[in-house]
């Protein structure tokens, strides 16, 4: 049962559960193991990489549980990938798709407040909440695995590429890693309402998200008031950089910013990107002037004869765990 059975009557929060799970919670995790053909022990370990608790002998698992088991299960048995690179996968997924989750609840429940302030409203929260989801949850359904499907064409584009340069590894080749974050975010936020934090990480992350994906490059990760981006080259990097200090540190409704680029062989992890140039791109964002970008000589040096690019050295640079560091500051010519 998806649906209230009674218009008139108010779902309940087990009806909602059964809507998003798609069904009832009916298997103990003895049952759902047995009927994926693995072992408690075994199924424990994929339900523990998805993110989710253990649980004890209740009725916990939906016959959908039950299917996804199996389906792991059957790409182990058919020797499709091993037991260790699926519990690798199944941990990518959960990791992301649980904070998709808990992103996507946030904006619906902000639909939510906004309608029972409003005259849209139900006079319930949890029947708004149910006829929003009753009507969005089979489109984004359809919606995540269109973006899925794009992205990992995507990413396998940047391989394919990647492998028709010599015998570099597909993995471990060179990029440009970014950092940039707003200055003084901490002692800002102390100011700020809830309401008003929480629209301004918004308004950072969507600028972001425009600037990065706009010129050619990658997010990595956000983390609040900091974005990690990567970019198959210095030229794409710079332009990231130059256009987050205009569009952010021009911007009178955002704090000023800074950005660390740096250039070099970086390896591709679990969706994260390590290497020296991560680590040497961190402390140069932390180093660097408000609304400035600051690059290391690798960068510099791929940036020399471009240009659209002003190069301008400073003294060299104490960075812990690396010494003292050749660094530059770029800007976009006007």
């Amino acid at each position: 049962m998806t649906i209230p059975p009674d218009p008139s009557r108010r779902p309940t929060p087990d009806e909602l559960e059964r809507l998003l799970l798609g069904a009832t919670r009916r298997y103990t995790r003895e049952q759902v193991a047995e009927g994926a053909g693995l072992s408690v022990a075994e199924a424990q370990r994929y339900w523990r990489a998805l993110g989710f608790p253990d649980v004890g002998d209740e009725q916990a698992f939906t016959v959908w549980d039950m299917e996804a088991l199996r389906a792991v299960a059957d790409l182990v048995r058919d020797s499709v990938v091993d037991e260790a690179t699926a519990v690798q996968m199944v941990r990518a997924l959960g990791r992301m798709t649980g904070r998709l989750a808990e992103w996507h609840v946030e904006t619906l429940a902000e639909i939510v407040e906004e309608a029972e302030a409003g005259n849209k409203g139900t006079g319930s929260r949890l029947t708004s909440g149910y006829l929003v989801a009753q009507k969005l949850l089979p489109e984004f359904e359809r919606l995540l695995i269109y973006a899925w499907r794009r992205k990992l064409a995507a990413s396998v584009n940047r391989l394919v590429a990647i492998g028709r340069i010599g015998e570099a590894p597909l993995l471990a080749a060179p990029a440009s890693v970014g950092f940039a974050d707003l200055v003084s975010f901490t002692r800002l936020s102390r100011g700020l309402s809830v309401e008003d934090l929480g629209e301004l990480v918004e308004r950072f992350e969507a600028t972001t998200n425009d600037v990065i994906f706009g010129s050619g490059g990658r997010v990595v990760k956000t983390l609040g008031d900091e974005v990690v981006f990567v970019a198959e080259s210095p030229q794409t990097a710079a332009e990231i950089g130059c256009r987050l200090v205009a569009e952010i540190g021009d911007n009178p409704e955002l704090p000023d910013i800074r950005v660390g680029i740096a250039t070099g062989p970086v390896v591709a992890r679990l969706g994260d990107v390590f290497g020296t140039p991560t680590n040497l791109a961190a402390r140069l964002t932390a180093v660097a002037e408000r609304n400035t970008v600051m690059v290391d000589e690798a960068t510099a040096d791929e940036l020399s004869d471009n240009t659209r690019f002003a190069l301008r050295a400073l003294p060299p640079t104490t960075v812990r765990g690396l010494g003292a560091v050749s660094t530059y500051t770029v800007s976009a010519r006007r």
